[in-house]
């Protein structure tokens, strides 16, 4: 398999270990590329979406600790985009074009810092459809 990247948002990476609708094409998706990329805030999302589960009823408390453990395992092989300056002021600069929720706009700035600012033909993984359009708009594959 070539050396292929892609960029996950944490739309991508929870379904990769909570049954959802997107969890057969998230794991193909993840099966497909070699190296997957994510913001440093996908942890954090990801924990946030798996404890609402909780307190939603669609998941027990032991399931979520099973769940975030094995999601640290897939932390391991990733990429993780970290908090700078440039992230920061990208993602304010998103918010202004193209109306994402303000986590959303970090998670795309974080991609567009991985890609330098090059998206055309990089590859965002996402299942939000309004994070997706702007993934779109901004010049990525999704």
């Amino acid at each position: 398999m070539p050396d292929r990247a892609a960029f996950f948002d944490t739309s991508a990476i929870v379904p990769l270990r909570v049954a959802q609708g997107s969890s057969q094409e998230a794991r193909l998706a993840y099966r497909n590329v070699t190296k997957q990329v994510v913001a440093w805030t996908a942890p954090i999302e990801a924990a946030g979406a798996i404890y609402r589960a909780v307190r939603l009823g669609g998941l027990s408390k032991s399931n979520a600790k099973r769940v975030l453990s094995r999601l640290g395992q897939l932390e391991k092989r990733w990429t993780e985009i970290v908090a700078s300056d440039q992230v920061r002021s990208s993602a304010i600069s998103l918010l202004s074009t193209y109306d994402p929720r303000a986590a959303d706009a970090i998670q795309l700035a974080s991609a567009l810092v991985w890609c330098k600012e090059k998206p055309r033909n990089r590859l965002f993984v996402c299942f939000d459809h309004k994070l997706a359009e702007a993934a779109r708009a901004a010049g990525f594959t999704t």
